[in-house]
């Protein structure tokens, strides 16, 4: 028990120390990927926070299955390293004292993995898709910023405004240069901002209390036209059907329909739970035959079985949603290949010319190199 303790503190210290630095990656990457999508007036900076929260939460299927498959390994690297791995054998723990310990671990990350994947991320993302569409009328027209001039639509159009008012959302003294194939048009207002049309999700530019001018360059017949209320549009967003789309629904409700997309989607979803407790598995037994300074190739050999089991996943879903591949075989197969896998492994690692019979002579090469 003490030795399984030390082994399952060993993993959650390699564990702790890998998802946070990917968790520190991720969410630079994503802060940047936000800010920059306000600077466009895409979203608003008020929201950033938020979001950034629920993808965050979303992309914790994706971390602690990773995270803890390499934590694994390199806390099994670590102690073979130090031969406190052949002391561990030499005592008594095998391959049943370094499984159950992964096992334990990897069933707790498993239920916060199903959590997630069953209950959280639908939700999670239905809210982005809330917050992005809730946003929209609270950024500035297409990132305007005051006292610049803004290029729209490879340069066709040109949007500039004096100041900004302090709801942060109304530009005030604004121009707008409109450039179509026959004539330019120009147009200026007091006042500006943006709102989203309900049914169609376009964005337009609305200017209050204004003079539009209209003709062609050099020509002398321009059009001139005082309004006090002009909608532009500056997006087109095609209309959001979400209601058929299975990726928001609710897990329960895909039992509720009958379809080979449905089941691609709930199987998909267990996916990330099984892998969180199979990958630990394989992982001590890919690191058990890393010995001596080949711990590299190990670590190769790893990363590799776990982007090519990511992709047969990912490719046995778009079978299944196609019906090339039948719902009753689906991905179950592919997780009993990965077990078959570990299990061969072990049969070969328990021989007895593996690994597990020679602790004597490893403890005696590690007396004598220290």
């Amino acid at each position: 028990m003490i030795l399984q303790r030390y082994l399952m503190k060993e993993i959650l210290r390699a564990f702790g120390m890998i998802i946070g630095g990917l968790m520190l990656i991720y969410l630079s990457t994503r802060f940047a990927s936000y800010l920059g999508q306000a600077a466009e007036g895409k979203i608003a900076a008020d929201h950033i926070f938020r979001m950034i929260s629920l993808k965050m939460l979303v992309s914790l299927k994706d971390l602690i299955p990773m995270s803890l498959y390499l934590g694994v390994f390199t806390a099994m690297i670590r102690l073979q390293r130090d031969f406190e791995l052949t002391a561990i054998r030499a005592a008594g723990g095998g391959h049943h004292l370094l499984i159950s310990g992964a096992l334990m671990l990897g069933f707790g990350a498993a239920i916060i993995v199903a959590f997630i994947t069953l209950y959280a991320e639908p939700r999670a993302e239905l809210a982005l898709v809330e917050i992005r569409n809730q946003t929209e009328n609270e950024a500035t027209i297409a990132g305007v910023k005051a006292g610049r001039f803004k290029e729209l639509s490879g340069g066709k159009r040109i949007f500039y405004a004096e100041t900004v008012a302090g709801d942060e959302r109304t530009l005030e003294n604004t121009f707008v240069q409109v450039q179509n194939t026959t004539d330019i048009g120009l147009m200026r207002s007091e006042e500006a901002y943006v709102e989203v049309e309900p049914t169609s999700r376009d964005r337009f530019a609305v200017f209050l209390d204004g003079t539009s001018y209209g003709g062609m360059p050099g020509a002398l017949d321009y059009v001139i036209t005082r309004f006090t209320r002009y909608a532009l549009r500056i997006e087109n967003n095609s209309p959001q059907d979400l209601t058929r789309n299975v990726n928001y629904f609710h897990t329960m409700d895909l039992f509720k329909y009958d379809g080979p997309v449905y089941s691609a989607e709930f199987q998909w979803r267990v996916a990330s739970a099984i892998a969180t407790l199979l990958l630990p598995i394989l992982a001590i037994l890919i690191a058990l035959a890393s010995r001596g300074s080949s711990w590299y190739i190990g670590l190769i050999t790893a990363v590799s079985v776990y982007f090519v089991y990511s992709n047969i996943l990912g490719v046995g879903k778009s079978l299944m949603k196609k019906g090339i591949l039948s719902p009753i075989i689906g991905l179950w197969v592919i997780h009993l290949a990965l077990i078959a896998i570990a299990v061969a492994l072990l049969i070969i690692q328990r021989r007895p010319s593996g690994i597990r019979q020679r602790p004597q002579q490893e403890l005696l090469r590690a007396s004598r190199g220290r």
